[in-house]
């Protein structure tokens, strides 16, 4: 019966998107080819945007005295610049939606209503996401448990996590709030989730390890976060979700982050030269069959829940940002 009822369809999401291509004067391009081009000149601008601050964070920091090596020989630093220099890619979407396609914010599925708890049942989610992982991984033979780790610095465990909150809102913006919400305006609601999941699949093709059995598991996250966005319509625990599954990933249990190495870590687990196919490889876990799984079977889940009430037009525009 429940399986009857299911929205395979997603039909019960398509209303938000109909919303947005009623807002008068909006600009949502059309043509997908051409949106999926602003789309990608988007991304270039956005990665030379971070070389632009990469650098000035450099020369300041040599002004106070620190080397300027401190990035690549300490993996605490390299790390913490990479995730807080993912703010101006924030910024950036929020250009792009606003100025370029003439659409409230709001419409990013961005909403005041239920912000926090979103958010914590998203993280809980993350973590248990990331927990599954591990355990069948380990139960698999293909990561063992080395050492809970000593001395990590506070200050710096606290500045990680907020770094992955901050990474992990980014591309949930970027992939969910702008790209899957422009394509969903002028096209089928499942088109907008395989469009936007492939493109967050493609845009980690530079990352150490990266593989085939990557690149499914990423499109299945991409899947995932879409799915959980669209079923609560909110983006903030699909951001949780993502920043918390990093974090656990790399800060938790120490383990390759998409192919990125980490620092501090609350746990440290390694890779094993047995079951390569279920624990990822130099990736890390995500290319593993133990995160496909996992990702799979959560997807199903989030496919079978009941879809959250879309808030009328009075709603969205009182009590959205």
């Amino acid at each position: 019966m429940i399986l009857m009822k299911a929205d395979w369809k997603l039909q019960k999401a398509a209303p938000y998107f109909e919303r947005i291509r009623a807002i008068p004067e909006n600009r949502v391009c059309r043509n997908l080819i051409l949106l999926l081009l602003i789309f990608w000149v988007y991304i270039f601008v956005t990665f030379a945007a971070e070389i632009v601050c990469s650098f000035f964070v450099g020369v300041t920091a040599q002004m106070f005295g620190v080397p300027a090596t401190i990035w690549q020989e300490n993996a605490d630093a390299g790390l913490l610049l990479q995730l807080f220099l993912t703010l101006p890619c924030i910024a950036l979407t929020f250009v792009c939606c606003r100025c370029i396609e003439n659409r409230p914010v709001r419409t990013m599925y961005l909403t005041r209503k239920k912000l926090l708890p979103d958010y914590l049942v998203g993280a809980l989610l993350g973590f248990a996401m990331m927990s599954a992982v591990v355990l069948a991984a380990l139960a698999g033979g293909a990561l063992k448990f080395e050492h809970a780790a000593a001395g990590s610095s506070p200050v710096i465990m606290v500045l990680l996590f907020l770094g992955w909150m901050i990474q992990g809102f980014s591309e949930e913006l970027t992939f969910r709030g702008w790209l899957m919400t422009s394509v969903g305006t002028h096209h089928g609601v499942w088109f907008a989730v395989l469009i936007s999941a492939v493109n967050f699949a493609l845009m980690h093709f530079a990352n150490n390890g990266f593989s085939v059995f990557a690149v499914v598991n990423l499109f299945l996250f991409g899947i995932v976060t879409a799915l959980y966005v669209l079923k609560t319509g909110s983006l903030w625990g699909a951001a949780a979700m993502h920043s918390i599954w990093n974090w656990a990933q790399g800060n938790f249990f120490g383990m390759q982050v998409s192919g990125i190495g980490t620092g501090s870590t609350v746990l440290n687990f390694s890779q094993t030269d047995k079951a390569v196919w279920l624990g990822g490889g130099t990736f890390g876990l995500e290319a593993g069959a133990a995160t496909t799984a996992v990702l799979i079977i959560t997807a199903v889940i989030l496919l079978l829940m009941p879809q959250r009430s879309l808030q009328n037009e009075e709603d969205n525009t009182n009590g959205a940002i």
